[in-house]
């Protein structure tokens, strides 16, 4: 994802908000026909380094470059513009057939070959970038590409810096991970990452909603509207957290070797609240205003501060508790600095109040109460906090709710 150097992160903030129709589509297949001659070279100079060293996995990885660029170019941009439609036909392509051939070579075949699983990705690339290029060429067949060099340069520069900073918030997201298998050992190792595996099955749920909001806050960047939209995503990354409780039951009777990584999985749950906030609202916002170099240096200080609290957590404690714990601060840090940086973000004590009530009470019932009558004490509170400091969450839910069923009689 590095090798197109930021410019598709520079096409993904220049199309941001837009509408298909109000787009210079000349300019359009001129910015996609220029990515595909630049991927192309990018993949033949790593075909001869491949060749030269005689390295199959290299060899195969050039071929992957350019149908990997060419769907990161249609998902960049239909997220972009609002067209989640054709955004999710996308993923649904690549991942049904990419399952179906790794299921097909170790089910079927019993194929023990690495080579063949790598070109199973290969292969789902290819066919998802077909519907996507068929679809694209089609609608554009009468338009002819104009490829103008020095925005090509522009929104690559300005693409860049966001590039480099998603890098960051990646690493940010794992530097936890890097302090446990370098000082600990390879038991709390596995332990630490079977945590994360767990809390990745939840956050692709929040990743669902946050890719809608990029485009959302072209229309809705005013302080009320992000102020409810902040309220909203405290309550989802609230409710997010009771995943815990069925993941909890689920290794209690069935993966039981993992039993010792539900602390550590109940302490990293407890950063929803802090981690949709981040990005699915605060990352978006800088992105939409336009603020990619202090972007960069907030997620570069956050990087840093991350780091001094896994070494002071190290230092003093030594254990992976510690180290999750660092994360969770590392987030409150982050939502409080960003709440009072972006101008359009309302300072609302209650809001502090309503998340730092969330954390602590979903910490006590996962540490200190069996799972089943913490779970039930936490949906009880999180219904009563939510009552008392976002109602209109609840009334909203209601109506849709009750629009739902109207819908379905």
């Amino acid at each position: 994802g590095f090798l197109h150097f930021g410019y598709i992160d520079g096409l993904y903030i220049k199309y941001g908000g837009k509408e298909n129709k109000s787009i210079d589509k000349q300019k359009l297949k001129g910015e996609h026909n220029f990515l595909i001659v630049f991927q192309l070279i990018i993949s033949i100079i790593v075909l001869v380094i491949g060749l030269l060293l005689k390295n199959i996995v290299l060899i195969l990885f050039s071929m992957s470059i350019l149908p990997i660029m060419i769907q990161a170019f249609h998902k960049y941009f239909y997220q972009a513009i609002g067209d989640f439609k054709r955004y999710s036909r996308i993923i649904y392509i690549y991942t049904i057939i990419y399952m179906i051939l790794n299921l097909a070579l170790s089910l079927v075949f019993k194929e023990e070959n690495y080579i063949f699983y790598c070109l199973t990705m290969f292969g789902a690339n290819i066919i998802s970038i077909l519907v996507c290029e068929c679809k694209f060429l089609l609608e554009n067949r009468k338009i002819k590409a104009q490829i103008d060099f020095e925005e090509i340069i522009k929104i690559t520069k300005t693409g860049f810096v966001i590039l480099v900073g998603n890098l960051i918030v990646v690493s940010l997201f794992g530097i936890d991970k890097w302090f446990v298998k370098l000082f600990l050992t390879t038991e709390d190792f596995a332990y630490y990452s079977f945590s994360y595996s767990m809390l990745n099955i939840i956050n692709v749920l929040i990743s669902a909603i946050s890719i809608t909001f990029y485009n959302y806050l072209f229309s809705n960047n005013n302080e009320n509207s992000i102020n409810k939209l902040k309220n909203n995503l405290i309550t989802l990354g609230g409710a997010a957290s009771c995943g815990f409780f069925v993941i909890a039951i689920i290794v209690e009777n069935f993966i039981k070797k993992y039993i010792p990584s539900l602390n550590i999985i109940a302490i990293t749950f407890a950063v929803f609240p802090y981690m949709i906030l981040i990005n699915a609202l605060y990352i978006n916002l800088y992105k939409v205003n336009k603020d990619e170099k202090k972007y960069l240096k907030i997620v570069i200080g956050v990087f840093l501060i991350a780091i001094l609290y896994n070494i002071i957590a190290i230092i003093f404690f030594k254990n992976t508790i510690s180290l999750a714990v660092a994360t969770v601060l590392t987030l409150i840090t982050w939502v409080i600095y960003s709440t009072n940086d972006l101008e359009n973000v309302k300072k609302d004590n209650k809001q502090y109040i309503y998340m730092f009530l969330l954390t602590i009470t979903f910490l006590i019932c996962t540490i200190l109460l069996n799972i089943l009558i913490g779970g039930v004490v936490y949906g009880i509170l999180f219904i009563i906090y939510t009552f008392i400091f976002n109602k209109e969450f609840i009334l909203d839910t209601k109506k849709i709710i009750i629009k739902l069923i109207n819908n379905k009689k």
